[in-house]
């Protein structure tokens, strides 16, 4: 499945911060662009197995079965270096990954450890699981949301021989919360 990057749909509490973040990597000279940002539950469960049943053994993508990571959920982006028109994960120079971490975490954005083109908004995966959403969710990121809880459906699902988890509940079922 295609990657997302369409920054229309993500939560606003992070997509109001992308404009910042563009912004202090240009100012740095960092050439770091949205590379994705929503990801399907679909494209989550593809890219799990990876190193699991397709591709090279034990070179995993993710640790992430589908509903196990943020990118379902419109609450992490994925920045990847373009240079000359073409996207890598070489940087072109030494300690640009810390600086966009460090200019994420400026902006209260959480970095993973073992994924650095990854930022997230800091917020519970339990609680995303249950349903309980962070406040200011608009149409655009519910119907997004809503529209992949709905095609992946309220039971576990087998992909490729591995088990993925139920969706959570609707956005429009569950209040948000603070």
């Amino acid at each position: 499945m295609a990657r997302e990057s369409d920054r229309s749909v993500l939560h606003p509490v992070i997509r109001n911060l992308l404009p910042q973040l563009d912004q202090q990597l240009f100012a740095a000279g960092i050439p770091l662009q949205l590379y994705e940002a929503g990801r399907t539950p679909f494209r989550q469960a593809e890219l799990y197995a990876v190193g699991r049943g397709t591709g090279t053994p034990g070179k995993h993508v993710t640790r992430a079965k589908a509903w196990g990571s943020f990118h379902q959920f419109l609450l992490a982006i994925d920045y990847v270096f373009k240079v000359d028109g073409n996207w890598t994960w070489d940087e072109p120079e030494a300690g640009m990954w810390k600086q966009y971490q460090a200019i994420g975490a400026s902006l209260k954005l959480r970095a993973l450890p073992f994924e650095t083109p990854h930022l997230e908004f800091p917020w519970s995966l339990a609680d995303l699981q249950t349903g309980k959403y962070p406040n200011g969710g608009d149409d655009a990121w519910r119907g997004w949301l809503d529209t992949q809880i709905e095609l992946w459906g309220s039971r576990a699902r087998d992909v490729g021989g591995i088990t993925h988890p139920a969706a959570p509940p609707l956005a429009i079922e569950r209040p948000a919360v603070a």
